[in-house]
C-alpha cells in the first residue's frame, strides 16, 4: 500500500521529467525516479506497522479497533516513532545516491511562516517532523476516540494530541523569538541593485546551438540585447543564469581563462557581471582534459575576478556512476560528463560578498550551509530549469530552495533560465520580480537590502548543522531493532485515559 501510494505521488509530481528533450531518457528517468522515490513511503508504512504497540494485528481494521484500547503512553509514543521514521527516510533520500531532497513534507508549509521558521533551529527536517508527528497524533486522537461521545471524546483527543501541540507551540515560539532577536541585531548597510537576465531559451535550442553556428549566434544576440537592456537600468551587477553563455569558457594549463566575447561586453557596458557557462579545462597540449559547470565574476573592466564550479553533479545528467571504469556508460548522460569543482567560493562585488551555488545545489542544506560563510552577504543560485519546459518543476524547486534562506539567515537570490527569477528573505518569503509569466524572457531588476550581521551571529541551524536527520536515523534504527526483543503485548494494559 505504501509503495502504491508513493508511486502514484512520484508519477504525478515528477511528471516534468518527461519534458526533458531526450524522450528515451526522459521516460526511463521518470519511471525510474518515481519507482525509487516510492520505496521510501513503502518502508515507512512497514516501519509504522512494525512499531505498532500490539503485535498480533492482522489488518487495518484491527489496527483501528486496537487504537481504542491502547494505553495513553502507546498512543503518544507510536505517532512520535512514526514521525521520526518519516524524517529518517527523508534524510536518507537526501543523502543516498548523491541525494534527492525533493518535495519534502516541510516544503508544503513554506507559506505558513511561523512553522517554516522552525527550520532556523532544526533545518528543514524539523518542519517535516512537526507535520508528520502532528498528523499521526491527530489520526490516533480522532480514530482512537470514535467510540466515545461528548466530553469524554474531547477529553480523550486532548490527552492524545496535547503533547505534540504543546511541543509545537514551544518550538514555534523559540523559532519566532530567535528570528526576532536576530533581526534586531542586524544593521542596514545599504542596498545592491541587481539586474538578472532570464533568456528563457528552450533546452532543445541550447543543444542545437552546440552544432549550429546560426543557432549559437541567435543565442548570443538574445543575451547581448537583454544585457544591454539590463545595463540601462544602472545596476551594480548583471547576472546570467546557469550555462547560459553560448560558448564554453576555456581554462588553459596555467589557469588563464578565455571568456570572449563576454568579457568584451562587460568592458563595453562598464558593469560587473556574473555569468554561468560550461568550462573546458585544457591540458598543456591544448586538449580538453575535463568539463565543468561553472560561473564567473567579471569586474566592470571585463577582468575575471573569481570563478566557481558546481560541486554536486546530477547523476545521469552530468555524470554516470562508474563511468571511468565502464566508459560506454557515459553515453547515458545527455550533456556529457562533467567534473565536480571545489568550494565554497566568495565573489566580492565591492564590499558585498556573494556565495554562489549552481543548479540544484540550492536544495542541498549541507552544501549551502558550508557556502554561507560568515562573510557572505547573500547566496546566489544560477540555475537552468528550461530542461523542464513550463511546468510545476520551477515552483517545486523554488519552494525547496527557499528553506536555505531560513536555515542560514542569508537572503537567497535566484537567476533562472526560465522559472522563478526572484529573491528570498531570511523569513522564507519569496519576492517575485516578473511582470507577466514566470516563464517569459526579460530582465528582472531588484534592490537587495544588505545587512551587517556581525553582531547577530548565525542561526542555530547554521551553527549546529544537520543533526536532526541523522538523530532520527539512529533513533529509528534503534526502534526497529528493539522490536525483535520479546515484549509483553500492551493491549491488555490499563487505559490511562
Amino acid at each position: 500500500m505504501g509503495y502504491v501510494a508513493g508511486l502514484a505521488q512520484g508519477l504525478s509530481s515528477l511528471y516534468w521529467v518527461l519534458l526533458i528533450p531526450y524522450p528515451p531518457g526522459a521516460v526511463a528517468g521518470w519511471l525510474a525516479l518515481s519507482a525509487y522515490c516510492a520505496l521510501y513511503p513503502a518502508v515507512w508504512v512497514w516501519f509504522c506497522w512494525w512499531r505498532f504497540p500490539a503485535r498480533d494485528v492482522s489488518g487495518l481494521a484491527e489496527v483501528w479497533l486496537r487504537l481504542r484500547h491502547l494505553p495513553w503512553r502507546d498512543r503518544i509514543l507510536w505517532p512520535l516513532q512514526c514521525a521520526l521514521g518519516w524524517v529518517a527516510l527523508e534524510q536518507l533520500r537526501g543523502w543516498l545516491l548523491t541525494g534527492f531532497p525533493w518535495n519534502y513534507l516541510a516544503h508544503s508549509q513554506l507559506d505558513l511562516m511561523p512553522l517554516a521558521l522552525v527550520a532556523s533551529l532544526t533545518g528543514v527536517l524539523g518542519v517535516s517532523l512537526l507535520v508528520a508527528w502532528g498528523s499521526m497524533s491527530f489520526l490516533v486522537a480522532t480514530t482512537g476516540s470514535v467510540h466515545l461521545r461528548g466530553r469524554e471524546r474531547w477529553r480523550r483527543m486532548g490527552l492524545d494530541a496535547g503533547p505534540v501541540l504543546g511541543f509545537m507551540v514551544v518550538l514555534l515560539g523559540l523559532a519566532w523569538w530567535q528570528v526576532e532577536a536576530w533581526e534586531k541585531q542586524l544593521k542596514p548597510r545599504g542596498t545592491v541593485r541587481i539586474a538578472m537576465v532570464q533568456p528563457s531559451i528552450p533546452q532543445q535550442v541550447i543543444w542545437e546551438s552546440y552544432g549550429s553556428r546560426e543557432r549559437m549566434i541567435e543565442r548570443w544576440e538574445l543575451l547581448r540585447e537583454l544585457t544591454i537592456e539590463a545595463a540601462r537600468m544602472e545596476p551594480d551587477v548583471i547576472i546570467w543564469p546557469e550555462a547560459s553563455a553560448p560558448l564554453s569558457a576555456t581554462r588553459d594549463a596555467n589557469g588563464g581563462v578565455e571568456l570572449y566575447p563576454i568579457d568584451e561586453l562587460a568592458r563595453t557596458l562598464g558593469v560587473p557581471m556574473i555569468v554561468g557557462a560550461d568550462e573546458a579545462v585544457l591540458d598543456r597540449q591544448g586538449n580538453r582534459r575535463m568539463a565543468r559547470n561553472s560561473c564567473f565574476h567579471l569586474d566592470a573592466n571585463g577582468t575575471l575576478q573569481a570563478s566557481y564550479s558546481k560541486q554536486h553533479l546530477v547523476m545521469f545528467g552530468e555524470y554516470v556512476p562508474f563511468g571511468e571504469l565502464l566508459p560506454f556508460l557515459k553515453k547515458l548522460a545527455p550533456v556529457g560528463t562533467f567534473t565536480a569543482g571545489e568550494g565554497p567560493v566568495l565573489f566580492d562585488l565591492g564590499g558585498v560578498k556573494v556565495a554562489p551555488v549552481i543548479c540544484f545545489e540550492d536544495v542541498l542544506p549541507s552544501l549551502v550551509r558550508r557556502a554561507a560563510v560568515e562573510e557572505a552577504d547573500f547566496i546566489l543560485n544560477l540555475t537552468n530549469d528550461g530542461w523542464f519546459g513550463e511546468s510545476n518543476q520551477q515552483w517545486q524547486h523554488a519552494r525547496a530552495a527557499a528553506f536555505r534562506a531560513i536555515e542560514t539567515g542569508r537572503p537567497l537570490v535566484r537567476c533562472t533560465n526560465n522559472g522563478l527569477t526572484c529573491w528570498v528573505d531570511w523569513r522564507g518569503r519569496i519576492h517575485r520580480l516578473e511582470k507577466g509569466s514566470i516563464y517569459e524572457k526579460g530582465v528582472r531588476i531588484m534592490e537587495l537590502p544588505v545587512m551587517d550581521a556581525a553582531g547577530a551571529g548565525a542561526t542555530f541551524h547554521q551553527r549546529t548543522g544537520d543533526w536532526l536527520g541523522w538523530a532520527c536515523v539512529l533513533a529509528s534504527g534503534a526502534f526497529a531493532a528493539a522490536r525483535w526483543r520479546p515484549k509483553k503485548d500492551s493491549a491488555g494494559e490499563a487505559d490511562m485515559a
